[in-house]
């Protein structure tokens, strides 16, 4: 637990670079590395942990038609969006809970959360940015019922589909890159799941 002022003193071990996870239920978590050198201190950054998105879609997954599930529109000054997630019929999901099990699901409560919001985004991330990738547009998918189970993972049997609009305002036809990622139980930059 952080002071009032949203401070706190962590003892570690020093030579190496530790990994903060912050957490708070109702909230994306937030990791931060920082290098702490032997018997000396080091800050860390601030950050800021932004709520899920409070627009939520109960797809089920047995419905015979293609759904959708959208996050609330988000403006600044980079633009307007909204984060769009397409579920083809016929898709089945499980979670992949902690103790390595797989849990079978036939409807899921998604969210579609942005990180990157107005001139706290950065500090919102889920992670520090790995040198080679540039900071644009990230959001959480999530499903309350694997945050619930504290599922590692949702797998879908068939690709599910990400959408949003060209706020940036790239040329039409230029490739972008996506990357899909989950947050690294033992800390650091987020890992590449899919591609």
């Amino acid at each position: 637990m952080s002071r009032a002022d949203g401070a706190f003193d962590l003892a570690v071990n020093g030579g190496g670079p530790p990994t903060v996870s912050y957490a708070k239920p109702g909230f994306l978590s937030v990791q931060r590395q920082v290098e702490v050198p032997w018997q000396d201190y080091r800050w860390l950054p601030d950050v800021v942990m932004i709520p899920f998105d409070s627009q939520l879609t109960v797809v089920d997954l047995n419905a015979p038609s293609m759904q959708v599930a959208r996050g609330n529109p988000v403006t600044d000054a980079d633009g307007t969006r909204q984060a769009t997630v397409l579920f083809p019929a016929g898709n089945t999901a499980t979670l992949q809970l902690p103790d390595g099990t797989e849990q079978p699901v036939t409807s899921l409560s998604i969210r579609a959360t942005e990180y990157t919001v107005g001139t706290n985004g950065p500090a919102a991330m889920l992670a520090l940015l790995p040198p080679s990738s540039g900071y644009t547009y990230c959001i959480e998918l999530s499903a309350d019922e694997a945050v619930a189970a504290g599922a590692a993972a949702v797998r879908f049997d068939q690709p599910v589909f990400s959408y949003v609009e060209n706020f940036i305002g790239f040329p039409v036809g230029t490739p972008v890159p996506v990357v899909l990622t989950t947050a690294s139980k033992a800390g650091g930059y987020p890992r590449k799941t899919d591609a």
